[in-house]
Formats: C-alpha cells, sequence, structure tokens
C-alpha cells in the first residue's frame, strides 16, 4: 500500500514504458477465468488488486505473467514457513496483524502478507506506544486501529500526501516555541488555525470541540485563558463517519502542548505512510525484476 515520492513512481513509469510493448494485450479470458475460479477470486477482485499497485491487466500478455506478479497463493505449508521465519504461533500472527487493523483473510499470496509481516514486526513496539498513548485519553484499541486504516486509505488514493505533510510541518515550525497561545495575536492565531485546518484536510477528517459541553471552534479554543474542566475531541471522517472520540487532559493547555500536538498530528500517518510505502517498494522491485 506505495511510493515515498512523485521521482520513485517516475523512475517506474519509465521502466515500464521501456519494456511494455507497444501493442498491450490481456491474458486470454479463457485462461484468466480458469486461474481466478483457481484461486477463489473475482475478476473485479484481480482489478482491485493491480488498482492497488497502479498496474493494469493489459500489461500483461499471458497468465503465466501474471500469476508470476501475484505471487503464490497461500496454504498451510507456506504459512507455516513463513510462520517458522517470524518465530510466531498462528495465534500471535492474528494477534500482530490484529494490532495493525489487518486479517490474514485480506491476503491472498504468501509474499504479501510476508512483505507485512517485516514491516509490522519492525513497527510493533512503536505502534504499541502509539496505542498507549491513546488509551490515556480514552481511545480504544478498536478505535486506533479503525483510525489508522482509515488514514492509510486516505495516503492510498493522495500520492503527494509526503510532500504535503513536508510543507505543512516546515509551516508550523515558528510556532513549536510558543508555551501560551493567548500570547499569539489575532493574525498569529488565524495563521495557526489556518494550518491545522490544513493538516485536517490533507488527512480528510472533522473535527469537532467541546469545551464543558459547549460546543467551539479552533479559534476560540486557542485562545482560551484557562483550560476548561472537560474537553471532548469528536474527530469523524469527511463524510460524517466517526472515527474517534475522546478527552483532552488540561494539561495540554498549560504549557503550549496543543502545538506540539497539532505537529505530531501532521505526522500521526506517518506509519500508515511508511506501510504502504514498503508494500509497493516490494511489489515494485519483484515486478521490475521479473519484467526484464
Amino acid at each position: 500500500m506505495w511510493f515515498k515520492n512523485i521521482w520513485r513512481l517516475t523512475i517506474l513509469s519509465l521502466l515500464l514504458f521501456i519494456h511494455v510493448p507497444i501493442a498491450l494485450a490481456a491474458p486470454p479470458e479463457k485462461e484468466l477465468t480458469q486461474y481466478l475460479a483457481s484461486i477463489g477470486w473475482s475478476k473485479q477482485e484481480l482489478q482491485d488488486y493491480l488498482d492497488f499497485y497502479e498496474i493494469t491487466l493489459n500489461e500483461f500478455a499471458s497468465v503465466d505473467e501474471l500469476k508470476e506478479f501475484l505471487g503464490t497463493p497461500i496454504n498451510d505449508e507456506n504459512l507455516q514457513v513463513l510462520l517458522k521465519k517470524y518465530n510466531l504461533s498462528k495465534a500471535e500472527l492474528n494477534d500482530l496483524l490484529n494490532h495493525f487493523g489487518d486479517s490474514l483473510a485480506d491476503y491472498k499470496f504468501i509474499e504479501d502478507l510476508d512483505s507485512s509481516l517485516e514491516f509490522y514486526v519492525n513497527n510493533d513496539d512503536y505502534m504499541g506506544d502509539i496505542e498507549n498513548e491513546l488509551k490515556e485519553m480514552g481511545i480504544t484499541e478498536e478505535e486506533s486501529e479503525r483510525f489508522f486504516e482509515y488514514l492509510g486509505q486516505v495516503e492510498e488514493n493522495n500520492k503527494f500526501q509526503l510532500d504535503q505533510m513536508e510543507w505543512l510541518d516546515s509551516r508550523i515550525e515558528p510556532f513549536l516555541d510558543v508555551n501560551d497561545t493567548t500570547e499569539l495575536t489575532d493574525k498569529q492565531i488565524d495563521e495557526l488555525v489556518d494550518l491545522l485546518t490544513d493538516v485536517m484536510d490533507l488527512y480528510q477528517i472533522q473535527v469537532k470541540f467541546s469545551a464543558d459541553k459547549q460546543n467551539i471552534s479552533l479559534t476560540e479554543l486557542l485562545k482560551m485563558k484557562e483550560p476548561p474542566k472537560n474537553l471532548m475531541i469528536t474527530i469523524n471522517t469527511r463524510t460524517g463517519e466517526p472515527l474517534l472520540d475522546f478527552n483532552i487532559p488540561s494539561y495540554l493547555f498549560d504549557n503550549g502542548e496543543i502545538i506540539n500536538q497539532g505537529e505530531e498530528m501532521i505526522h500521526l500517518g506517518d506509519i500508515s505512510n511508511d506501510f504502504i510505502d514498503h508494500l509497493h517498494d516490494e511489489k515494485s522491485n519483484h515486478f521490475g525484476e521479473w519484467y526484464k
């Protein structure tokens, strides 16, 4: 689930342009239908998979070429080999996948599962630290997994997200030394609100604030001289579907931590971005070797 930057995507595109024949032809329909039936997939499921990697069916002249790109279907034997590679039991595998909002049922090919496990094993502690911090604010593991899964979907549909995050990160730097947002001028407050709004737009989320059961705007929140007894934050998707609902401790207002939290929010999707990049890189490396 992804390329880190447009340069890498451009290089891959050029490689494909060089090696792909001018007259493209998809695998024979009858052979394709038989193959898909053998692995329990519909043609739409195949298309969704290829779309994920930004590849078209027309780039494969035969079912054999397609098979080589897709990989080896998961079976009991190769799954056991993979479990041994990562020193995991079946239960531990399911727990690890669940930790990242993933499931064994989401995988058809052992190579894809291997790529995911490589990333998950190396980032499990980091993910655990994030979840512990979220739990302190009343965010459940289920909510955090749903949130990270949503961020991954957003990133998948925006190949420029990494560049946009770097741009937002540079914009927030002048505010990081601010200890009290009430000391900011109205113009600075407006700039900060615009910045945090851009962060929300980047992640395609709606954020609502409620101080002591009264709805307030982000501007009003930043101008508050005394922390509310209860600050509730609700995060929904752009279409209004619920993602997170939690309380913010009052200490965040005492030391300017709300700005630092804004910076952290800019990087909140980094782990899902990195996962997407990792899977795309693994598949593109395989595709490049195969296509030579």
